[in-house]
């Protein structure tokens, strides 16, 4: 077969034509295939799987491949494809995570711990592959006769391209994932990024890259395209309409989140990092704040996050543990006589706000630790863990607490819950003396709004929101009828079920106004960016040794589902028997994958990608997996 447009090619189940002569090949990502005199221009390639493909569609050669992002979906095989004799060309904002992988992997832990920012993320490829072309913003790339124009069209990366060409009386327009389908986008976890205003960084930017996305969808109708190829998703061929019910949808889902984004109440508090309220058209009213209430008397403030109880003899019972000014206050409380040591630590969750000085203050002053035990494991192993402001010190959990659970200390009582708020690793706590019921909340809410502001701490909705959501968190306090709650930042903050009911009203309608933003079977597929996740994520191995990697997959909908899981590997790792399971609904399924590394590492870090089919869902490298060689 010469080209694309022939019979035969029309009738290949490997392509699905476009237009006479552009097809789509299905890998983890759709693949647009050009063809023209035996020769082939790709945009992506997922997995490179399509190299199987060049000989029986009748080409001579893939010339060129062309990249609109540096996500690892849709570039894994650009080092196979390069080493086939393709040349590669990326957005020149883009070329450093192509170029520079294997060091970017190297220095990572800086970002991958204490993590705040998300852009860029190391979606990455996992090691470097050299690109032949860096296009600027409206570059011609000029192959056998055509011309492939690329954008700048920021959106689920700062540098992220559309790729324009004028073919068979259409023009294409090779959109990445600015759109999915008419009204849809793959997910949401891929547009955080930090609002106009914020000084700090990605993690409360919920959504903040959705205008860059909307702008950059104006700019790619400016140029009057027919035809709309996204990297996940269907042909779009009316680029117009499918847009504007983008636009609807989204905006309808973030004005019903800022109504509640406690964010915006930090703004209002003048915190310095947020020197700008959302902008339009994300500025609707706030549930206007309640009374100010006070603390109890013996509930006392420290620094920081932490807080405390204290007995007749002295002894403290210590609510969060984070930086280091809480020891140098405890420690002055100590040397003072104003208190004689520690009984017990308390932590709300594993932020590394909260728990940071946890193995200092032990060592100087005891006190066992207390935890859910929904967060035990991500605090006693971290590292495990791919998830923002992770301390990287395992902090061993004396008593992994169950909901229900009741701790009796010198008078108080002291009642645990599972509380996944603002984060899905999250407890809560019931303290009741004298008559008071004051319910220990941590991060998760402010007067008056919930603190659900990185998708990467994961805050699931629908069903899985009401057993690992703030669905659940808000029904438990209308059950409990706490007098104040207290915020781990903030102190002492009223509560009212009318305002308790109100913001369960508008998490169920979100779920509802994002079902069909998503082409997921359930929203918290686009909402979650670990649902599929390789646990542990970052391990310290021997050469020779045969390294385990764990696949978890959540899966979200309501059916079970069949998942397919195998390690990529760097060369001369010798790959282990890939593997599958069932995943009940609503659960996480766990799958056991091994593999062996080299004798003579060629690096002491390196990177290891979990490719993943979930249904009838092929996901390509989803996640990886990061391997130090001991020294």
């Amino acid at each position: 077969m010469a080209v694309a447009g022939s019979a035969r090619a029309s009738q290949n189940p490997l392509l699905k034509p476009v237009t006479s002569r552009v097809s789509i090949f299905r890998d983890a990502v759709n693949v647009g295939v050009v063809q023209r005199n035996r020769r082939v221009l790709l945009v992506g390639s997922g997995e490179a799987t399509f190299l199987n493909s060049v000989k029986p569609l009748g080409a001579e050669s893939i010339d060129w491949v062309l990249y609109t992002d540096h996500h690892r979906d849709q570039c894994s095989g650009a080092s196979k494809l390069k080493k086939a004799g393709a040349k590669i060309a990326v957005p020149a904002a883009e070329a450093g995570f192509f170029r520079d992988a294997t060091a970017l992997w190297k220095d990572s832990d800086k970002a991958l711990y204490h993590r705040y920012h998300f852009r860029p993320d190391f979606f990455m490829p996992r090691e470097s592959v050299q690109p032949d072309r860096m296009l600027l913003d409206n570059e011609v790339l000029a192959w056998e006769g055509l011309e492939i124009r690329m954008i700048s069209t920021p959106g689920t990366t700062n540098g992220s391209a559309t790729l324009l060409l004028d073919i068979d009386n259409e023009r294409i327009a090779f959109t990445g994932d600015l759109i999915y389908g008419p009204g849809q986008l793959w997910n949401m976890y891929r547009l955080q990024k930090q609002y106009r205003g914020m000084t700090a960084g990605d993690y409360w930017g919920f959504g903040g890259a959705v205008l860059d996305v909307l702008n950059s969808l104006d700019k790619v109708l400016s140029y009057n395209p027919s035809i709309l190829v996204p990297m996940h998703g269907i042909v779009i061929k009316n680029p117009r309409q499918a847009i504007s019910l983008l636009r609807e949808r989204v905006n309808a889902v973030l004005e019903n989140y800022f109504v509640t984004s406690s964010w915006r109440i930090y703004h209002h508090h003048e915190v310095s990092r947020f020197e700008q309220d959302v902008q339009p058209p994300y500025n609707v009213p706030m549930l206007h704040p309640l009374p100010a209430v006070r603390m109890p008397s013996w509930l006392h403030r420290s620094v920081n996050t932490s807080s405390y109880l204290q007995a007749e003899d002295g002894k403290i019972f210590l609510f969060d543990c984070g930086f280091k000014p809480v020891v140098q206050e405890l420690s002055r409380l100590k040397r003072s006589g104003a208190i004689s040591g520690i009984d017990g630590i308390w932590l709300s969750h594993y932020h590394d706000d909260h728990v940071t000085s946890v193995n200092t203050v032990r060592r100087m002053l005891g006190g066992e630790v207390y935890a859910q035990k929904e967060m035990r494991d991500i605090l006693e192993n971290p590292t495990a863990y791919s998830m923002p402001c992770l301390f990287p010190e395992s902090i061993h959990v004396d008593h992994a607490l169950s909901d229900g659970d009741v701790i009796e200390w010198k008078g108080y009582k002291m009642t645990a819950y599972y509380f996944p708020g603002q984060t899905l690793y999250h407890g809560g706590l019931l303290i009741e003396h004298d008559g008071v019921r004051v319910f220990m909340t941590g991060d998760s809410f402010a007067n008056w709004g919930i603190d659900d502001y990185c998708s990467y701490n994961r805050n699931f909705l629908g069903h899985d929101g009401e057993t690992s959501g703030y669905l659940r968190c808000v029904r438990l306090l209308l059950k409990l009828k706490p007098d104040i709650l207290m915020a781990a930042h903030w102190g002492a903050e009223p509560v009212s079920e009318d305002y308790l009911r109100k913001t369960l009203a508008l998490l169920e309608e979100r779920g509802k106004l994002l079902a069909p933003l998503f082409p997921w079977e359930d929203p918290n597929f686009g909402l979650d960016p670990s649902w599929i996740q390789a646990y542990p994520y970052h391990q310290v191995i021997q050469p020779r040794q045969v390294v385990a990697i764990e696949a978890k997959i959540f899966n979200h909908s309501s059916a079970p589902r069949r998942a397919f899981a195998e390690l990529r590997l760097p060369d001369e790792w010798r790959p282990g028997t890939p593997g599958r399971l069932t995943v009940q609904p609503h659960t996480e399924g766990r799958l056991r994958i091994t593999a062996v590394a080299p004798a003579r590492p060629r690096r002491q870090r390196e990177v290891l990608g979990l490719s993943v089919r979930f249904g009838t869902t092929n996901l390509g490298e989803a996640t990886e997996a990061i391997v130090d060689y001991a020294s």
